[in-house]
């Protein structure tokens, strides 16, 4: 090719600068297909026309202004100049927001603008609940991002682990993408390609669609955490009468053993404070807490769960040193059986049970088989 062919024709670093880009980028979009050779002179050495510039600037307004995919974008440069119409179709079916902005943050500025850590970003763009783009090795947060690490930290200002965050907003995403998928071929088998005869009326439809959903979302949360927070308040005051239950259902196990003291101390627990500082009479202690919860207010009773299920969790099972050792083992136990299926004690629950049996006949050999056989059908 003679020399004269390419004067108006620009290098790929010449487009790069001309463009306000990298050359990184271009050969992204070049791979993409969305920026072609307007010449090759070898195996390296491309040409390209003057009109790149303005379509790089494009496809990068495109991207940071309204958020469109490449396979988006390239079906848009490929085919005729877009109408008005269709930039609202696609606004409507892709969410493009323009309020939203376009600014971008490096992991840096998110974690001084939100409060949290590098690492809780991290973690949170691990998990998938924010999206980073990458650049090199760079990361950049967009401010959908930003906002759901603002509402991270607001949550753990409050006091909620940044752990159950973590899980709730999983939780609520993995849901939210099955439902949105599910809707969106829903929407377009039996809504749009049958009744719409427009672009224009596509998309309204889809926007109305958007917007009632959105709304239908939340007030349908509301009431299922409405329905679900009152079974959880009626929980906590069956979980208490289970506990009272437990402790007579022990003094009659113990009766029947002839264990009298033991046994009048499991009933007086259930009526007034147990007395003293050893680990036994703490844990009859905060079975009488619980159990008494119920007269006070739904605050304190929570705080009372808490603090009862931190002590029983730390709770060390101990020497088997007799009866006191093993009702002490046997309260804990209770108490895991009984709140499993409110707070997450699975495994421990799971490892005071593995080692009942060989803790009980440690504790009083050949009584253990009875102790053991009523009490495990008590907590069941």
């Amino acid at each position: 090719m003679k020399k004269e062919s390419t004067v108006s024709l620009l290098k790929i670093g010449e487009l790069a600068k001309a463009a306000n880009t990298n050359v990184t980028t271009i050969k992204f979009y070049i791979k993409e297909g969305l920026i072609q050779a307007a010449c090759k002179t070898g195996p390296n050495m491309a040409y390209y026309d003057q009109d790149c510039i303005a379509r790089i600037q494009l496809i990068r307004s495109l991207q940071k202004e309204r958020y469109y995919p490449l396979s988006v974008i390239k079906r848009m440069l490929d085919a005729s100049a877009p109408s008005h119409t269709e930039i609202e179709l696609l606004d409507a079916i892709l969410k493009a927001d323009s309020k939203s902005g376009s600014k971008a943050f490096s992991a840096s500025e998110a974690a001084k603008m939100s409060g949290l850590t590098k690492q809780q970003i991290g973690t949170l763009a691990t998990q998938g609940i924010v999206k980073p783009e990458t650049a090199g090795k760079s990361r950049f947060f967009t401010e959908t991002d930003l906002q759901i690490m603002v509402l991270i930290q607001r949550r753990m200002d409050a006091g909620i682990p940044f752990s159950e965050s973590l899980a709730s907003f999983a939780l609520y995403d993995q849901a939210l993408k099955q439902a949105s998928k599910a809707d969106v071929d829903l929407f377009i088998n039996q809504a749009m390609l049958v009744h719409t005869d427009s672009a224009d009326n596509a998309a309204r439809m889809i926007c109305v669609s958007d917007e009632t959903l959105d709304v239908f979302i939340s007030l349908k949360r509301r009431e299922w955490n409405r329905e679900f927070g009152s079974q959880r308040i009626k929980d906590l005051d069956r979980y208490a009468a289970e506990l009272s239950s437990l402790l007579n259902h022990i003094a009659e196990i113990l009766t029947s053993l002839t264990f009298p003291s033991e046994a009048a101390r499991c009933r007086e627990a259930v009526l007034q404070v147990p007395q003293g500082q050893d680990s036994l009479t703490e844990a009859f202690r905060h079975y009488h807490d619980i159990i008494t919860s119920r007269a006070e207010s739904l605050a304190n009773s929570i705080t009372t769960y808490g603090k009862t299920h931190l002590f029983f969790m730390s709770l060390a099972p101990g020497e088997p040193t007799g009866l006191q050792a093993l009702l002490c083992y046997s309260l804990r136990l209770g108490w895991l059986s009984i709140i499993s299926p409110l707070l997450d004690c699975t495994e421990a629950l799971s490892k005071a049970a593995d080692g009942f049996y060989a803790y009980a006949a440690s504790c009083i050999g050949t009584d253990s088989a009875f102790f053991t056989e009523r009490f495990l059908s008590a907590v069941k």
